[in-house]
C-alpha cells in the first residue's frame, strides 16, 4: 500500500532539558535540548513514524470485504466429516 506522508513541524533548540520543560507550555513549536550527539536522521525517522496511521487502510477497498462471520464452506466441510468418536468406537469393535 502506498501512503503519502507530509509532516510539517517546527522545532526550536534550547540550552538544556530544564529550559525545554520550563518553556514547553508557552511555546508553539517543539523544543529540543541542544546536544553534541543530536541525530537529525533519527528525529526525521521518529516524526515520519509518528505520522503513520496505526492501521493503514485504503480510501476505497479494491475488493469488497466479506462481512459475514459464518462460512458456508466451513460448515459444509464439518458436516461431511465423520464424528471422531464414532471412528474410535469402530476401531475398538473391529479388534
Amino acid at each position: 500500500m502506498q501512503l503519502a506522508i507530509a509532516v510539517d513541524r517546527s522545532f526550536r533548540f534550547v540550552e538544556d532539558e530544564a529550559t525545554a520543560a520550563d518553556q514547553d507550555d508557552e511555546a508553539e513549536e517543539d523544543l529540543l535540548a541542544m546536544s553534541r550527539s543530536f541525530d537529525l536522521l533519527e528525529l526525521v525517522e521518529d516524526e515520519l513514524l509518528m505520522d503513520l496511521p496505526v492501521a493503514p487502510r485504503h480510501e476505497a477497498c479494491p475488493e469488497p470485504v466479506k462481512m459475514s462471520v459464518a462460512d458456508v464452506a466451513f460448515e459444509a466441510a464439518g458436516a461431511e466429516r465423520e464424528n471422531p468418536f464414532a471412528v474410535l468406537g469402530r476401531l475398538k469393535t473391529e479388534k
